[in-house]
């Protein structure tokens, strides 16, 4: 009755560990709404989710699987992706390989997955465009911690570092009706079958589980109230005044501008920029737990595939909780403040949007003659194409 007694010791203490996870959503010291604290408890919730899954189904680097969580929100996750994670042990030889699709942006890396506990390293980062794919758009490639075979084609073999990693694969996706995901698997080429999961193997998922289920949401809401702190609210930093994220597993392919937006009822924050030459751009909302807001049935989210341009070459996207009827607006959701990204992907220039706050009376007066304007039944059928082609991404 050990394994018995050991195996209901362990669930309860899983069970009284995540008593404290959300303790940092119902903190009175933190200004939040109730709905929002409401919004604090649904995302541990689904971090627990995450995690869950990741211990219980995905964890085994001999037999790693390519996975998804919907949602996965975290981290000012981008409404245009979807994220996949694999865990790796480079003794082994990995063969990754599949189609590449029609995606916008396709990004792979492989990265130590000590967050938290050290900074992250980038052991290899590789962007579609850096595989050699046949006439369909198919590839195979390796990795490995053993030097390449005489006969491996160039470009097709990574020699790495022989250490546990996390392959983790970016989708972005600009033309979300149009675009089709790549389809991609990997396999450890030199293991056996794996055995079923004993008591010990249980509990220490468990444990693992409910640990990062509850450092993770706190960990992001700290790291995002860090703008707060900063007074980096309604403004971006420049480049120089920011503090240093490289170890956190973001791409260096991707530059990033961040703040907190806070926006009245009655108000409206004009969001203006030259783009730069790049494969991909995008702007989003998130909330004061740093995760996305509602992409699936709301405009909280804009790309260049998406936005029109002003005939002066400047973006102009509008934040605000009220529609103005333009084509670049982004809706606030309800909320009165939360945290805006702006991503360029593999740009040539990294240019810091400008920020101004405005009575949404005045703003007609701020936007460019011939701006793009768009009809509330106009937007009723925009939102229900993104709704449906954002679930079929997911394949719901």
């Amino acid at each position: 009755m050990t394994a018995n007694n050991d195996l209901r010791e362990a669930w309860h203490q899983f069970c009284e560990d995540l008593k404290g996870a959300v303790d940092h959503v119902v903190d009175p010291a933190r200004e939040v709404s109730d709905d929002e604290r409401a919004e604090g408890v649904r995302h541990t919730v689904r971090l627990l989710s995450m995690q869950l899954e990741q211990v219980f189904e995905n964890d085994d680097p001999l037999h790693p699987e390519l996975g998804w969580n919907y949602p996965s929100k975290m981290g000012q996750d981008n409404p245009d992706a979807i994220y996949q994670t694999a865990p790796l042990d480079l003794t082994h030889t990995y063969r990754f390989s599949g189609n590449v699709g029609t995606v916008r942006s396709l990004g792979f890396s492989i990265m130590t997955w000590t967050f938290g506990t050290a900074p992250i390293r980038q052991l290899i980062e590789l962007d579609g465009t850096d595989l050699i794919v046949d006439t369909h758009g198919n590839f195979e490639i390796f990795f490995s911690s053993q030097p390449a075979p005489v006969d491996a084609a160039p470009g097709t073999w990574f020699e790495l570092e022989p250490l546990p990693t996390r392959l983790l694969v970016r989708q972005f996706f600009a033309d979300w009706e149009a675009e089709q995901p790549a389809d991609l698997h990997i396999e450890c080429i030199d293991a056996a079958t794996p055995p079923r999961l004993g008591p010990g193997d249980v509990i220490d998922k468990l444990q693992r589980a409910a640990g990062m289920a509850a450092f993770l949401p706190a960990y992001w809401t700290d790291f995002a109230e860090g703008h707060l702190g900063r007074d980096e609210i309604n403004r971006f930093a420049q480049p120089s005044e920011r503090p240093d994220t490289s170890g956190l597993g973001g791409t260096d392919r991707q530059a990033y501008h961040q703040c907190m937006w806070r926006v009245g009822n009655d108000e409206a924050l004009l969001l203006e920029f030259t783009p730069p030459t790049c494969h991909y751009w995008e702007i989003q909302l998130g909330d004061r737990w740093f995760q996305s807001l509602d992409y699936i049935n709301r405009q909280v989210s804009i790309n260049d595939a998406q936005a029109s341009v002003d005939d002066d070459g400047i973006v102009r996207i509008i934040i605000a909780a009220q529609d103005p009827g333009v084509t670049n607006w982004l809706d606030t959701a309800g909320i009165a403040d939360g945290y805006l990204t702006v991503r360029y992907n593999l740009a040539d220039s990294n240019p810091v949007p400008l920020l101004r706050l405005l009575p949404i009376a005045e703003l007609d007066d701020a936007l460019a003659p011939g701006t793009e304007r768009i009809t509330a039944a106009e937007r009723a059928e925009r939102l229900l194409a993104n709704r449906r082609a954002a679930l079929a991404r997911f394949r719901r």
